[in-house]
């Protein structure tokens, strides 16, 4: 027979012949030893609801800020709301033919993922505000403790970012 071992061949590793039960013909399962300390099902589920859960990690910090944090999940709810609605149209209109359900939730899905789009535009431009603003601030902080030590000049290794301008395409991507 073509499936016979040959004399050349190593004996395979049975990993079920430690188990194997000599008395029965079934394996034997391997006790753990803490089962037999003398706890029932009904203390142990008792202790692991009585305890306190005291979590690894600290969900109050984390890093990111709650608005960052608020406008993610709101435009992935929104996305996703809007990719659901475009596929049930989708399908209404390929296996039914429903064209005016079809048409609405299409419809509605494009109008959601514009929602989406407005809100994360939106946001980077109240963080890129944001940004401005801090920088003014500190350019303004500077600006009065030089006044107040007398130095009109800048230092030797700063450059004032006012007087450059800086060229950028409205297609950038990486325009913030």
């Amino acid at each position: 027979m073509v499936f016979d071992r040959t004399e050349h061949e190593p004996e395979e590793w049975d990993p079920e012949e430690e188990y194997a039960d000599p008395d029965s013909d079934s394996l034997t399962i391997p006790r753990v030893p803490t089962e037999d300390a003398g706890s029932n099902l009904r203390s142990d589920l008792r202790s692991e609801f009585e305890s306190p859960a005291e979590p690894g990690v600290s969900t109050a910090e984390t890093d990111v800020s709650s608005d960052l944090l608020q406008a993610f999940w709101s435009i992935v709810l929104v996305v996703n709301a809007a990719v659901l609605a475009v596929s049930l149209g989708v399908l209404f209109l390929i296996f039914e033919g429903a064209i005016t359900r079809s048409a609405t939730l299409i419809g509605g899905g494009a109008i959601l993922f514009a929602f989406a789009v407005h809100r994360y535009r939106a946001y980077r431009e109240s963080e890129r505000r944001d940004a401005a603003d801090a920088r003014t601030a500190t350019d303004t902080e500077t600006a009065e403790s030089d006044t107040a030590t007398g130095s009109t000049q800048p230092n030797a290794g700063e450059t004032n970012s006012d007087l450059q301008s800086e060229h950028r395409s409205p297609d950038d991507p990486d325009r913030t």
